[in-house]
């Protein structure tokens, strides 16, 4: 379940794959597509930097995550350790996300008007449903208001607004209603980011600048690289596709 105090110092995130059936506009890994695996070896060397400094959470995201032939293996290591986890999902491989059922302890199923959708009630771990609001998805607040009203009582529900990732996002990322959205507060989220709370629900506000943060959150990538930025310095003729 997505929490308002969770802190950058809280998680690390472990990218499995940036392999992904998707092409989505607002993608932030820059290296979408690569069907590129971690092993287990840098798993454990992310669990053991993780304890040394006594995070919390596991995120594993990708790409999609559960493209990777031995994401469950992977998982069953993590909860070995004793770390909560979270898996960040599109959704696309339901057979892998209900055999995670019970290890993951969270499920973010990022929605982008799927048909399909898991059935919290067929799941003993928490399902958030996570979905990004701009202009063309969500055209007036009776659209925001729409999709909450079919969805809260089956999710948790996470809204963000699209971040400064490329152009594209930039130009779609101002969205004129939710400054005025009813009965709302602004609040502040993993430290440094402002959000906003509507309806009992987090709005993730992208759209706004972040307050100046020198600690950020760490990740580690599949070829074993940890760093705290997105982007590697692995040279791109070492990175095997």
């Amino acid at each position: 379940m997505y929490k308002l105090e969770t802190k950058d110092t809280d998680y690390m995130t472990i990218v499995l794959t940036h392999k992904c059936r998707r092409a989505c506009p607002f993608c932030t890994d820059k290296y979408r597509g690569r069907e590129e695996y971690i092993t287990i070896q840098n798993v454990e060397k992310a669990l053991n930097f993780a304890i040394e400094n006594r995070f919390k959470d596991i995120i594993l995201t990708g790409g999609e995550p559960t493209e990777h032939p031995n994401v469950v293996k992977i998982a069953k290591k993590i909860k070995e350790y004793g770390f909560n986890l979270i898996l960040t999902t599109n959704y696309d491989n339901p057979s892998v996300m209900k055999e995670l059922d019970e290890i993951v302890d969270s499920f973010n199923v990022s929605y982008y008007g799927q048909t399909e959708l898991p059935n919290q009630l067929d799941y003993k771990s928490d399902i958030t449903l996570s979905t990004i609001i701009w202009q063309e998805r969500f055209p007036t607040m009776s659209d925001l208001d729409k999709f909450i009203d079919k969805y809260e009582k089956r999710y948790y529900l996470k809204f963000s607004t699209l971040n400064f990732a490329n152009d594209w996002c930039v130009q779609r990322k101002n969205v004129d209603y939710l400054d005025d959205l009813p009965n709302s507060k602004f609040v502040r989220a993993f430290e440094f980011h402002a959000a906003q709370i509507y309806r009992g629900h987090v709005i993730l506000r992208c759209d706004r600048p972040a307050i100046k943060n020198n600690v950020k959150a760490w990740k580690m990538f599949p070829d074993g690289e940890i760093t705290n930025v997105w982007t590697r310095t692995t040279s791109e003729e070492n990175i095997k596709n």
